[in-house]
């Protein structure tokens, strides 16, 4: 156990090493090079993570070098308010820079918590980067997007064992650009670079609050490293102080320094109102989804609340319970969007939004178990359901309808191929897609004995028993329409009959009418245009599919709410409080479950025979499902309001720009001609011509004395004679 403590560091530093490698090596020209070396370094990685969270489930930690085992603290099965930060079981750091009197220092912080999170990341990594070896096979930048997947990799897995806020900052931050990257990786296509810059700027708006909260914590604590210890973060004196001090707007500097943090995971996170960033990232390549929606990204926002739960939890409750309020609010209200889509990859984003939510709700009112247990299950099954949908996409875009239509226009075939309406019937097609996709629908939708029903009933759990009624019914509403669009989803894309024959024709909004094709440009979601081929599942996507399959049935098992050998698992790895199990509890979870289930399969059972037929929602409720279609038109309401008011502020820094700052460089430009011209003319006559001048006539002088050496006595004779009477004469004179 001892080798995968002293080679944690290795762990972020080998996908960062593939990136390298195919970035600056000549590894880069052949795409299978690449893409197999980064699976193979992501392979290792995911090894060394699972050998790393064994070592630290049993208790092994390195102090000073040396191997110590633990006993695991013994819990008992009632629930309690107390948080507990997990105990390091490696700590390495350096020093990295001066800063005052002190020394930052930059390092490792590996308690069982982040490691559990390693082992998701790396295992839901790899899977990913399996899939895109197949699933990119045919897109001449494949090369290039391992380097970016990876490098997006490396960053989570770093903030994941950052051992301060700082660095922690600075993972964060490459993921941010790594999301630009990846997510605008079609470029040529306006709608993916403008996609890349809506999430770019987006984001941008939660870290630059969250930067904020950083220095404010480090003017209060004078550390930014994670730790209970005096000088780290979590000191208990430094949170009592905190809490009683009064700080900005009235606000205790915990209370202050907590929600500014929290910016950060809405931000990061896509929690309302900074979601709108999340579903337009479905315009990069489906892998870059599954990467963003299950093993990055969204989880690190999450991840950040749970890293510094003490300081949310030092306040009154003021903190918390803006937490829980915006974490409901998102899970119902990304929910209710759900049900009016039709693109495959939107509608699992908003179910992502929705989840995300949940684990956010968890945190705020305290379940800090239930909202990481969460965490952990939905990456393998939301993985799950992205690699699916992109398999269905994959095959959807070979059929002949869709390569038609593809050397028509690129990306409206992209969309008809994720359009649910153009698909159904599929089960009998692409039967390892559906037995895998219908797991990760079970999963999400919270159905025993699923990974999702065991986390997503804690969270239930947590809310029902602490008191939080308001925030039980939200998000049982919340599961229960989750169960439901799942079901429509599921439902149209794998039953009935196939309506990909006559598709529903998607538009492209960059296309005019009198615009010529750029289909033969354009580099989308990578096609295959045999249409004898079609159908046909790739053995390369559908592995990863099977492994995520695995983890949503058995994943849940590491934290079963009962006794038995992985009863209350992770609680007690994390050094926290298990919650007892409420059979109350589970059965309303899976009623509602199963509710939701029959409820979508009531309304959508022998829907949609054609892909011109209108949703039966829409038939019921035209109005409602018109907004909910239209995401609540909250895109069209922001471009109303920020869009205009940037609009005008750039128009009125352009006036500025021209009209003031122009004119002070213009003026400025003129003034420094000037003197440049006098300084000229200075340095030509007093330095150029004067030291000329004075040369010259010094070896004129020179010349004319010399002409006096004649070397003859007569000549000095007269020299003498003559320089005698003139000093007579001046005697005479000058001098009386």
């Amino acid at each position: 156990m001892a080798f995968f403590l002293h080679s944690a560091w290795l762990i972020p530093l080998l996908p960062l090493l593939g990136s390298t490698l195919i970035s600056l090596t000549p590894l880069r020209r052949s795409r299978a090079a690449s893409g197999w070396t980064a699976i193979a370094l992501m392979g290792l990685a995911t090894l060394l993570a699972i050998g790393l969270l064994a070592a630290t489930a049993q208790g092994f930690a390195l102090h000073d070098g040396r191997l110590l085992q633990q006993e695991p603290a013994a819990h008992g099965t009632e629930p309690t308010q107390l948080f507990h930060f997990p105990a390091p079981n490696l700590v390495q750091r350096i020093a990295w820079a001066p800063l005052g009197s002190n020394t930052l220092a930059m390092g490792f912080y590996v308690d069982t918590a982040a490691a559990a999170l390693l082992a998701m990341v790396t295992i839901t990594s790899t899977c990913i980067h399996l899939f895109s070896l197949g699933y990119m096979a045919a897109h001449p930048r494949q090369s290039r997007f391992f380097s970016f997947i990876s490098l997006f990799t490396a960053a989570m897995l770093l903030m994941a064992m950052a051992d301060n806020l700082l660095l922690f900052f600075m993972a964060w931050e490459v993921m941010g650009l790594c999301s630009y990257l990846l997510i605008g990786f079609f470029y040529e296509r306006p709608q993916a670079y403008r996609a890349a810059v809506k999430a770019f700027i987006t984001t941008r708006i939660g870290d630059v609050l969250l930067l904020l909260g950083l220095v404010y914590l480090y003017t209060q604590a004078g550390s930014l490293a994670f730790g209970s210890e005096p000088g780290a973060i979590f000191d208990p004196a430094l949170l009592a102080r905190l809490a009683t001090e009064t700080g900005l707007f009235g606000l205790s500097h915990a209370t202050a320094i907590a929600l500014l943090i929290f910016c950060g995971t809405i931000g990061k996170s896509a929690q309302f109102p900074l979601h709108v960033w999340l579903p337009d990232a479905m315009e990069g390549p489906t892998p870059v989804s599954a990467l963003i929606h299950a093993a990055t990204m969204v989880s690190a926002g999450v991840f950040l609340v749970a890293r510094t739960f003490p300081i949310f939890t030092a306040d009154d409750g003021t903190a918390l319970a803006v937490v829980a309020a915006i974490g409901t609010f998102t899970a119902l209200f990304a929910a209710t969007v759900a049900l009016a889509q039709y693109d495959i990859k939107r509608i699992l984003a908003y179910s992502t939004l929705s989840q995300l939510g949940f684990m956010i709700a968890a945190l705020g009112i305290g379940g800090w178990v239930a909202g990481m247990f969460h965490l952990l299950t939905h990456a393998f099954f939301k993985a799950l359901l992205f690699l699916g949908s992109g398999s269905i996409i994959h095959a959807m875009e070979a059929t002949p309808a869709m390569s038609a239509l593809h050397r028509k226009d690129a990306y409206a075939a992209q969309q008809s191929a994720q359009d649910i309406r153009n698909m159904g019937g599929l089960r009998s097609r692409m039967p390892w897609t559906f037995w895998s996709y219908t797991i990760g629908y079970l999963a999400l939708a919270g159905v025993v004995p699923f990974a999702g029903f065991w986390s997503k009933d804690e969270i239930l759990a947590t809310a029902f028993k602490g008191g939080h009624w308001v925030i039980f019914g939200l998000l049982a509403v919340a599961a229960f329409l989750t169960a439901c669009y799942m079901t429509r989803q599921w439902y149209l894309i794998f039953f009935g009959s196939y309506r990909g024959e006559q598709p529903l024709p998607a538009t492209n909004p960059e296309r005019s009418a009198d615009r010529p094709s750029t289909a033969a440009h354009q580099h989308d979601e990578p096609h295959h245009l045999n249409q004898g081929a079609h159908w046909h599942e790739d053995p390369l996507l559908t592995a990863p599919l099977v492994i995520l399959a695995s983890f949503a049935v058995t994943a849940g098992l590491f934290n079963l709410p009962f006794g038995g050998p992985l009863g209350h698992w992770l609680s007690s790895i994390w050094g926290q409080e298990a919650a007892a199990f409420s059979l109350l509890v589970a059965a309303i979870s899976l009623l509602i479950a199963l509710a939701g289930i029959a409820a979508g399969w009531w309304l959508y059972r022998g829907a949609f025979t054609r892909a011109t037929e209108q949703d039966p929602l829409a038939q019921r409720m035209p109005g409602l499902f018109q907004l909910l279609h239209e995401q609540y038109r909250i895109d069209a309401l922001y471009q109303l309001s920020f869009g205009r008011l940037v609009a005008l502020l750039a128009i009125l820094w352009a006036w500025i720009d021209q009209q003031i700052l122009a004119r002070i460089v213009s003026g400025i430009g003129v003034v420094t001609l000037w003197l440049g011209k006098l300084n000229f003319i200075i340095d030509d006559t007093l330095f150029n011509d004067g030291p000329d001048a004075l040369a010259s006539g010094s070896v004129a002088s020179g010349r004319q004395v010399r002409r006096l050496q004649t070397g003859k006595a007569q000549d000095y004779g007269v020299y003498l004679f003559g320089g005698a009477l003139i000093l007579a004469l001046l005697f005479l004179y000058l001098w009386k």
